[in-house]
C-alpha cells in the first residue's frame, strides 16, 4: 500500500482512530492519578573497624586491611541480595513478607559496593516512615549477622557496618513524558486498530 492509501483508510475510520488514542492517553493518566505514591532510598553503610590488630610480621590496618575491608563489602552485597535475609529485614521493620516469592524478596533490595569500604542499598517504600523503618532494619539485621560471624573470634580488630542517615526520595513523574509516551502508544495501536477493521470488512 502507498501512504496515501493508509490515509484514506485513517480518514474513513477518524473516530475510532481518535477513541483509540484518546482511550490509551486517558488510561494512562488514569494510572498515574490513582498510582500509590512510592519513595526511593538509598542506604549508605560504611566499613571500618572496632579496633586494631598487632602483629610482629606485618600491618594489617594498611594493604592487608584494604583487601579485607574489600571482601567483607562483597559479603554485606551478598547478605542484602540474600532472600532470608531479606525476609528478616521485613520482618524486623514490621512488614509481612509471606506472599513474597523468593524472586520479589531477591528484587526487593540493590546492594552496590562503591568501593572497599562502602556499600549502597537502594530500595522503594510505599512511604517516608515506612522507609525509615527499613534502613533502619537493614542496619539492624545485617549487624547482627556481623556479630554472628565474630561470636567465637571476639578479635579487637574485626569489621564494624556504620550506617548513613538514608536518602529518601519521593517518585515524581512528568506528566509531559507521560502524555508523550501514551500519545506514540495510542497512535501505534489506533493505526493498527483500524486497519485490521478495514481488512475484515
Amino acid at each position: 500500500m502507498e501512504l496515501k492509501e493508509y490515509i484514506r483508510i485513517i480518514k474513513e475510520h477518524r473516530d475510532i482512530f481518535l477513541v483509540v488514542v484518546l482511550g490509551v492517553i486517558v488510561a494512562a493518566f488514569f494510572v498515574l492519578i490513582v498510582k500509590a505514591d512510592s519513595y526511593s532510598t538509598s542506604l549508605l553503610l560504611s566499613i571500618t573497624r572496632s579496633g586494631s590488630q598487632e602483629t610482629a610480621d606485618y600491618k594489617f590496618d594498611d594493604f592487608y586491611r584494604i583487601q579485607a575491608d574489600e571482601k567483607f563489602a562483597e559479603t554485606i552485597v551478598q547478605w542484602v541480595s540474600n532472600p532470608g535475609i531479606e525476609a528478616d529485614i521485613f520482618a524486623a521493620a514490621g512488614v509481612r513478607a509471606d506472599n513474597f516469592s523468593l524472586r520479589q524478596l531477591s528484587k526487593s533490595f540493590k546492594a552496590e559496593k562503591l568501593s572497599s569500604q562502602a556499600v549502597a542499598v537502594s530500595f522503594s517504600a510505599p512511604s517516608s516512615e515506612r522507609a525509615q523503618k527499613i534502613a533502619d532494619s537493614i542496619f539492624a539485621v545485617l549487624e547482627k549477622n556481623n556479630e554472628t560471624l565474630n561470636k567465637d573470634q571476639k578479635e579487637n580488630g574485626w569489621f564494624k557496618i556504620v550506617a548513613h542517615d538514608p536518602i529518601i526520595v519521593k517518585n515524581n513523574y512528568n506528566p509531559f513524558l507521560i502524555f508523550i509516551l501514551a500519545l506514540s502508544v495510542g497512535l501505534f495501536l489506533a493505526f493498527w486498530t483500524v486497519l485490521i477493521i478495514h481488512y475484515l470488512k
